[in-house]
């Protein structure tokens, strides 16, 4: 009898703790909801503005569709914030879909040192190397969001104001991947010119006097019929980025010089070509990539006892499929990347 008694009297205790738990529980039910579609909305509206970024950063550069040698840079304001707006129009959020406002569309340039983005506007397009975009739904567009429940506690509540930014890097060209074109030439450093064409270069057939710039290896491409594919594009050029070593070559059979003359005869006696920068005088042994640079081939001499190619480097160019990463040569990527 009297553990059956005691056996009343704690579910006598418990009974009032339940209640107060499901009355809890069925207040905090709805404030769940509510967290969970506001979660929701700033998923989307950070998908809204990623899209947008890199919409925008794609529609300032503008590279011909199947572009393979580098383009000179064209860059569009009006054509980037009309591509993200069109982008962004198309991601819907909370069932709806978006406006992005011309003032939510920055212009700037990325500093990858320190991370951060300073606008600039669009007076010298040149200067951009980054795009921002700011995604909302508040009382300035798109209208805030409207909350199920938690209107209920406070009229305060009963809209909520939520936004999502973005920025896509274009920058400089740091990273080729494999088939991006890179010819299996360097030029030395202090032969380029980031914002002018650079003086005359000549690159021998062999690592003779007066070069300047080297042939070079990569990707376990070495020999001259690999170099042969390489150059005319019958195999992919490897994968080279900033940082990457690569093995300058002594010199390299008449055959690759031939068939480099063939590849710029095709292309009207002149080209322009993705090439890496390398060290000055760095002209044997293992060196690294300090970044890329759009190269114009004036001359290919692969006849009598001197041969070389000549040319000059050339600033403002895009490289198709190149992503950003390196160091200004005045060569800009023409894959943009999210970095903010």
């Amino acid at each position: 009898m009297k553990i059956k008694g005691l056996w009343r009297e704690e579910l006598g205790a418990v009974a009032p703790i339940f209640a107060i738990f499901i009355i809890a529980f069925a207040g905090f039910l709805p404030l769940t909801v509510d967290l969970g579609h506001l979660l929701l909305i700033k998923s989307e509206l950070q998908r809204a503005a990623d899209a947008g970024a890199l919409a925008g950063a794609l529609g300032l550069l503008s590279v011909p569709a199947g572009a393979r040698s580098p383009v000179p840079l064209s860059p569009d304001c009006p054509r980037a914030l009309a591509t993200s707006q069109n982008i962004v129009a198309g991601n819907h959020v909370d069932s709806a879909g978006l406006e992005l406002l011309s003032t939510d569309f920055y212009y700037g340039m990325w500093d990858q040192n320190t991370n951060s983005f300073t606008s600039l506007g669009c007076s010298q397009p040149r200067q951009v190397t980054a795009v921002k975009v700011v995604v909302r739904k508040d009382q300035t567009a798109n209208g805030p969001v409207t909350m199920f429940f938690a209107g209920l506690l406070s009229p305060d509540f009963n809209t909520i104001e939520m936004s999502a930014q973005a920025t896509a890097l274009v920058g400089y060209a740091g990273n080729a991947p494999p088939g991006a074109g890179v010819l299996p030439l360097a030029v030395d450093e202090n032969r380029v010119s980031a914002d002018q064409p650079g003086d005359t270069v000549r690159i021998y057939l062999s690592n003779a006097d007066g070069n300047q710039g080297a042939w070079f290896t990569s990707g376990g491409l070495s020999g001259s019929s690999d170099l042969r594919g390489w150059i005319n594009g019958s195999i992919p050029s490897p994968a080279l980025k900033v940082g990457d070593q690569v093995q300058v070559l002594s010199g390299v059979a008449d055959s690759v010089l031939q068939e480099l003359t063939r590849v710029v005869n095709n292309n009207g006696g002149s080209m322009e070509a993705l090439m890496a920068v390398i060290p000055s005088g760095a002209h044997s042994g293992s060196v690294p990539i300090l970044g890329f640079v759009a190269f114009h081939i004036t001359q290919v001499q692969s006849q009598g006892s001197d041969k070389y190619i000549e040319g000059y480097t050339v600033p403002y160019y895009v490289a198709p499929g190149v992503a950003p990463g390196g160091p200004n040569y005045g060569l800009w990527s023409g894959v943009p990347k999210l970095v903010q």
